[in-house]
């Protein structure tokens, strides 16, 4: 048995997509019809679906083998685990927003602090970064901060509440991750998952 995290939501319906557009595993059709559950197994694979911030949890505390996740996850948490794939799914960005264009933003809120901190670090412009962990739009709306650290996709939720991107920063897209112990002892399991996913 080969134990996998996914994260629930839009990622697993974008993994859910992208199974259908490239054939059906033999664990397809148990995956699709996941309701509620958090646990699935079929087929000598059980998948834990869990939030998508957990994911490099479960796998490098060796509950799962293996993780699907966002690049921003582990831009954000610094998990000890292999990263095996890119995977041409879950595609957005890092981007800086704002409501107004300044010259420089002095405060910034944003669920990302630790990558957010990195980015202006390596500019060498000190801010301030305020931790929100939702609807951080809000915050630049308001006027609580000057911009928001945000991940796009269609750039929609930006526009609906008057903000605009300013700096495309980092790309994102899903990775495949392994715990460093089930690397080598599933090795072969991990392998034909791995050809399932018709990406390596």
């Amino acid at each position: 048995m080969i134990t996998i995290a996914l994260s629930k939501g839009r990622q697993l319906k974008d993994f859910l997509d992208y199974l259908d557009e490239n054939g059906h595993p033999r664990w397809h059709g148990a995956l699709k019809a996941a309701q509620r559950e958090l646990l699935v197994e079929t087929s000598g694979i059980r998948f834990l679906l869990v939030k998508g911030d957990d994911v490099p949890t479960y796998v490098e505390e060796g509950i799962a083998d293996l993780g699907i996740t966002g690049s921003d996850i582990l831009a954000e948490y610094d998990a000890d685990v292999n990263e095996l794939l890119e995977l041409p799914f879950g595609y957005c960005h890092f981007a800086l927003a704002s409501k107004e264009e300044r010259p420089e933003y002095g405060t910034i809120a944003t669920k990302y602090v630790n990558y957010s901190r990195s980015v202006f670090e390596r500019s060498e412009k000190p801010v301030k970064i305020i931790k929100l962990n939702g609807s951080v739009e809000l915050a630049a709306v308001i006027g609580m901060a000057d911009a928001i650290v945000d991940i796009v996709q269609s750039g929609e939720t930006l526009r609906m509440n008057g903000l605009k991107e300013r700096v495309r920063l980092d790309e994102i897209s899903a990775r495949l991750i392994a715990n460093k112990h089930a690397f080598f002892t599933k090795s072969a399991e991990i392998r034909s998952f791995m050809n399932e996913l018709k990406v390596n």
